[in-house]
């Protein structure tokens, strides 16, 4: 499995926008993309940013449904939101744990 961290900092007051934004862009995504399951979280300690953490079936679902028209159609909405470059990383999932 895939996995994306990501950490975006908002303009101030701005934060709860962009998080519904990340939701949307994730959502647009459709049900059959590949997407495992993701979080959009607010830091406790910093009212402008926002932690997103991603899993994916392969990079290759990634890639295509990041690329895809009604995914970047949202994306192109998330810079004007932010106060700085977002940073991240990507990975490769050695456990996952869904209690049932």
């Amino acid at each position: 499995m895939f996995s994306v961290y990501g950490r975006m900092t908002a303009l101030p007051g701005r934060r709860d926008e962009l998080a519904a934004l990340l939701v949307e862009g994730l959502r647009a995504g459709g049900e059959d993309s590949g997407l495992l399951a993701y979080t959009v979280n607010t830091a406790l300690d910093d009212p402008d940013t926002v932690w997103l953490t991603q899993l994916w079936v392969d990079k290759d679902a990634h890639d295509a449904t990041t690329r895809s028209e009604p995914v970047a159609a949202v994306s192109r909405r998330v810079p004007p939101l932010l106060a700085r470059q977002p940073e991240g990383c990507y990975g490769h999932a050695v456990h996952v744990h869904c209690p049932g």
